[in-house]
């Protein structure tokens, strides 16, 4: 899609091509609720905008997964736009570059345009400045899809910082067991990005893993010697930590003269079925772990991606779904665009108790959270329950392969494997 589209504002008059289904689905659900006419002091519906916003890499190391997970992120609000709801439908994605200045530059533009909820960044640095220097600071919610570092969990960021992926500090436990169990590995080393993720996730895991931990080698913009210098005690598996991007250059320079009789290990970041074909390479000698889809609502998330994009969700576009319909339910529970009241209803309106709501039931749960009735979401990526530092929890691990025509899902390993 094209980036003028991304950044530009989308209302519900922008969409009039609704399914049937869902425009009775929206209608019924509203009708049901009493959403009309209030006597209790909630503003109706009908004079209401609901607005979110997004930082979405959509160009820059991330690009290749950021696009899909953007288009996730606005699928909550194209569903609410053709189900013919009363309210009127706001979002507006901006494009970070996947650099910190660009998630703060785009983070600010959303913030000053009074968009009270963010879904983003992507990439833990970009989200930790983002958050700290512009959503934070400006009482806006932001809720990231697809930042892993577990130091967004000691952020002192007064309530407003949420988030759909799991931090990396259990994927680290999973991915280091996997390596001594299923691949022999007695002594490994560790070729990460430079900055908080890369260096936290290489960390967990020379922490977690039971053997020889050789050495562990950051890069940024040079690649070949970073590589040379991690394999240059033959370790038997090279645990990699990047992005999309940063493997295309450390695979190619790899098979062109490094390739030896090691494992490579990869993780969430660099998951991306089109990097053999990018590097030239059928890549069968790289594994590597991400967070699995096993929320309770993923099989109708799924059907309504593929409707609507004529594709399969990739990695991480449940999450960003989950984040702009946690959004949505908790600005309608609000009654007001506020960042502050929506921070107060994020968990509220995904707790236990309510009425149970899922992608196929968005709609009846915004027209229901908006009369005041208690709502629980059940998410796609997971049951999407915040703990009290805005992280989920009961996320599973896919243990996955590349081949030449793209990655092989080996199986899911639970958590409680590697704890």
């Amino acid at each position: 899609m094209c980036p003028d589209r991304r950044i530009s504002e989308h209302g519900r008059r922008d969409l009039l091509a609704a399914t049937a289904g869902a425009a009775t689905l929206g209608i019924s659900g509203c009708l049901g609720s009493n959403a009309g006419n209030r006597e209790d002091g909630r503003t109706s519906l009908s004079e209401r905008t609901l607005r979110y916003g997004g930082v979405m890499a959509l160009s820059g190391g991330l690009g290749s997964v950021g696009t899909p997970i953007a288009d996730a992120v606005e699928l909550p609000g194209k569903q609410l736009d053709a189900s013919g709801i009363e309210a009127d439908v706001e979002w507006r994605i901006e494009d970070s570059g996947t650099t910190a200045r660009g998630g703060i530059d785009a983070m600010r533009t959303l913030v000053d345009a009074g968009y009270p909820a963010v879904a983003g960044p992507l990439g833990s640095d970009v989200t930790l400045q983002a958050v700290q220097q512009a959503s934070i600071p400006g009482e806006v919610v932001n809720c990231s899809p697809a930042s892993t570092t577990p130091t967004l969990s000691i952020l002192n960021d007064r309530g407003f910082s949420f988030r759909t992926a799991p931090d990396d500090s259990l994927q680290a436990v999973v991915a280091a067991e996997l390596a001594a169990d299923e691949h022999d590995a007695s002594s490994v080393a560790t070729l990460h990005i430079a900055g908080d993720y890369g260096r936290q996730l290489s960390g967990a895991f020379a922490t977690s893993f039971n053997g020889e931990v050789q050495r562990q080698v950051p890069f940024s913009d040079e690649y070949e010697e970073p590589l040379a210098t991690a394999l240059s005690d033959d370790p038997d598996l090279l645990f990699v930590v990047g992005y999309p991007a940063d493997g295309v250059e450390i695979f190619g320079h790899y098979y062109d003269g490094y390739a030896g009789d090691e494992t490579v290990f990869t993780t969430d970041g660099m998951m991306d079925s089109s990097l053999p074909q990018q590097v030239g390479e059928p890549m069968t000698n790289v594994y590597g772990t991400a967070p699995s889809s096993n929320g309770p609502g993923y099989d109708a998330f799924a059907e309504h991606y593929a409707s609507e994009y004529g594709e399969d969700p990739s990695i991480f576009t449940a999450n960003g779904y989950d984040a702009a319909a946690v959004f949505l339910l908790a600005n309608a529970a609000a009654g007001e665009n506020d960042g502050g009241k929506i921070r107060g209803r994020m968990r509220r309106v995904a707790s236990e108790g309510g009425t149970e709501v899922t992608p196929d039931s968005l709609t009846e749960g915004v027209c229901r959270a908006a009369a005041g009735d208690p709502v629980e979401y059940r998410g796609a990526s997971s049951e999407v329950t915040f703990d009290d530092n805005g992280d989920v929890s009961g996320i599973d691990y896919e243990y996955f392969r590349y081949e030449a025509d793209g990655i092989d899902v080996i199986e899911e390993v639970s958590p409680e494997v590697g704890a």
